[in-house]
């Protein structure tokens, strides 16, 4: 049996599945694709966010950067000394 008739008879058989059932195989369905894709790596992962503050405004990233900083020393405070 070839995909084509594979996909058309896994149709068929959705059609057959009642409808207070449908959310269920949505979910086993998208679980099964998403074990078939390969895998991403964790630097995968990181890359896709790189840039994606290039265009903050000068101001916000300052005001961020600021925040960091505050937030940095208020917990580096709280520390006891080693």
């Amino acid at each position: 049996m070839n995909s084509s008739e594979l996909r058309t008879k896994v149709l068929q058989e959705i059609q057959s599945v009642p409808d207070d059932k449908l959310i269920e195989l949505l979910e086993l369905i998208h679980t099964f694709r998403l074990r078939s894709e390969p895998a991403h790596s964790p630097s995968q992962l990181i890359m896709k966010f790189a840039g994606c503050w290039q265009d903050l405004p000068n101001e916000t990233y300052t005001d961020f950067l600021d925040d960091i900083s505050q937030r940095r020393q208020q917990a580096f405070q709280q520390r006891q000394n080693r």
